[in-house]
C-alpha cells in the first residue's frame, strides 16, 4: 500500500488571493460564469444545501399547495432530502434510467402530480441531465424545475446555457470551485427570484477571518498526494463516508466567501490542463482490451462534451469488479471512489422521510457497480497509468 501517497477523490484547492472586486462589485474575473454570478439574479447563501433548500421554499410560493411534493432522483446526496425537508415539502423520489446518471423519463412523467411543486434534477459527476426534456415536463404540468449543479461549473473554454428556472451552485469542500462552504441560486426569471428568501448579512468579524485562512490554508496542504493519508487516516472525520445531514437554517454567505469567489471560479476556469487530464483518463478507458470485465465509460456513453468539465470520472463495472478495482486503486493511492453506496431510501438516517421498502432496482444497481476516478489538478499522467495498470488486471 502507497500509504505515504493518496490522491483525494476530489480536492481543487481555495485560493485566497481576492481579484478584483467582491461579487456585487466593479470588475472582477474575465469569466463569462462570474459574471454570471455577480448579476443581481443571484441569491448567495451560507452552503449549497441551504441554496437548495431556499429554491424549493420559492418554487412552493409559486404553487402554494399541501402537501407540495418535490421530485427528487432516487440515487444521488442525501443533503436533497435536508433541503426538502427544511422547506417543509415531501419529496417524491423517482428511478434512474438503467445504466445512466439521469431520470427514467416514464417514471418521472407518471410521479408528476396536482400537488408537485418542483422537479430536481443533477448535473451528477458533471454530466448534463436531458434539460430539453425535462423542460418539457415542467412546463407541461406548471412545475418549477430546478438544476442541482453542486457538482458542474463550466470551465472557461465552455459556453454554459442553464436550462433550469433555478439553478443551484455549491461551493463547499470537494466542489469544482471550493471555498469549503457556501452557495447561490441563479434565478432565470425576475419573478422567482422575488420569491427566493433573503437572509439578513451578517457581518465578519477579524478573528472568523483569520480561522477561515487558517482552514482554507491546512485544507489546501492536507489534500496534497503526499499529505492525503493523514486525514484520511483519521475515522473521525469521516472521509468519503455519504451521511444524513438535517439543515438548520437558510443563512447568507459569510462576506469572506463573498470576497474570494470570482477569484476563486477564475482560477477553476484558468486551469488550461483541465480538459487534458478528462480526455487522457478518457483514451486509457477506451484503451482496455474487450471483455465482459471491461469498465463503461459513462461520459463516453452519455455523449458528454468533450470540453465538458466533470468533478470525478464515472466507470460502471459488474459489482465483484466494481469492488476488487475500488480496493486495488485504493491501495495505490489512487484516489477512486464508490460516490454513495445506495439508493436514497437506504442511506442510514432517512427512514423518518422515506420508506426504506420502496424499490428504484437501476438506482441501486448503478450505487453497486458505479467507480469513480479523480480529475482534480492533482492528478498526473503518472497516476493515469498506475490506474490503466490496475484497470487492466481486472481484465
Amino acid at each position: 500500500m502507497r500509504m505515504f501517497y493518496q490522491l483525494p477523490p476530489v480536492g481543487n484547492p481555495v485560493c485566497l488571493h481576492s481579484r478584483g472586486q467582491t461579487l456585487h462589485g466593479q470588475a472582477q474575473t474575465d469569466s463569462a460564469a462570474a459574471t454570471l454570478l455577480s448579476s443581481e439574479q443571484v441569491r448567495l447563501y451560507a452552503s449549497g444545501t441551504a441554496a437548495l433548500a431556499a429554491a424549493i421554499v420559492a418554487a412552493m410560493k409559486v404553487k402554494s399547495i399541501e402537501p407540495a411534493e418535490v421530485i427528487l432522483p432516487a440515487y444521488g446526496c442525501p443533503d436533497l432530502l435536508s433541503a426538502v425537508e427544511f422547506a417543509g415539502a415531501r419529496p417524491v423520489l423517482v428511478d434512474i434510467e438503467a445504466d445512466r446518471p439521469w431520470y427514467d423519463l416514464t417514471q418521472l412523467a407518471s410521479a408528476i402530480t396536482d400537488n408537485t411543486v418542483a422537479i430536481v434534477a443533477v448535473n451528477l459527476f458533471g454530466i448534463s441531465e436531458r434539460w430539453a426534456q425535462l423542460r418539457e415536463q415542467a412546463e407541461k404540468n406548471n412545475v418549477v424545475l430546478i438544476e442541482d449543479s453542486a457538482q458542474y461549473f463550466p470551465g472557461g473554454e465552455e459556453q454554459q446555457d442553464w436550462q433550469g428556472d433555478l439553478i443551484v451552485f455549491s461551493f463547499g469542500r470537494g466542489k469544482p470551485v471550493s471555498l469549503l462552504g457556501g452557495g447561490a441560486v441563479l434565478a432565470n426569471a425576475e419573478p422567482l427570484l422575488e420569491l427566493l428568501p433573503q437572509p439578513k448579512k451578517s457581518i465578519t468579524t477579524f478573528r472568523q477571518r483569520l480561522t477561515y485562512n487558517l482552514k482554507a490554508k491546512l485544507y489546501n496542504a492536507m489534500i496534497l498526494p503526499s499529505l492525503y493519508w493523514l486525514p484520511q487516516s483519521l475515522p473521525f472525520l469521516h472521509l468519503g463516508e455519504t451521511r444524513y445531514h438535517t439543515l438548520q437554517a437558510i443563512e447568507v454567505m459569510d462576506q469572506q466567501y463573498m470576497d474570494l469567489l470570482p477569484a476563486n471560479i477564475y482560477c477553476y476556469q484558468d486551469d488550461a490542463s483541465a480538459s487534458i487530464r478528462r480526455e487522457k483518463i478518457s483514451l486509457m478507458l477506451d484503451s482496455l482490451t474487450d471483455s465482459s470485465d471491461r469498465p463503461i465509460n459513462l461520459p463516453r456513453l452519455c455523449k458528454v462534451e468533450a470540453n465538458r468539465r466533470l468533478l470525478r470520472y464515472p466507470l460502471l463495472l459488474e459489482a465483484r469488479s466494481r469492488d476488487r478495482a475500488y480496493l486495488r486503486l485504493k491501495q495505490a493511492g489512487l484516489g477512486a471512489s464508490i460516490m454513495y453506496p445506495a439508493s436514497l431510501p437506504k442511506i442510514s438516517g432517512v427512514n423518518h422521510l422515506l420508506d426504506d421498502r420502496q424499490s428504484f432496482p437501476n438506482a441501486e444497481d448503478f450505487a453497486s457497480r458505479v467507480l469513480t476516478l479523480p480529475t482534480h489538478t492533482g492528478v498526473s499522467e503518472k497516476d493515469i497509468d498506475k490506474m490503466k495498470n490496475i484497470l487492466s488486471e481486472l481484465e
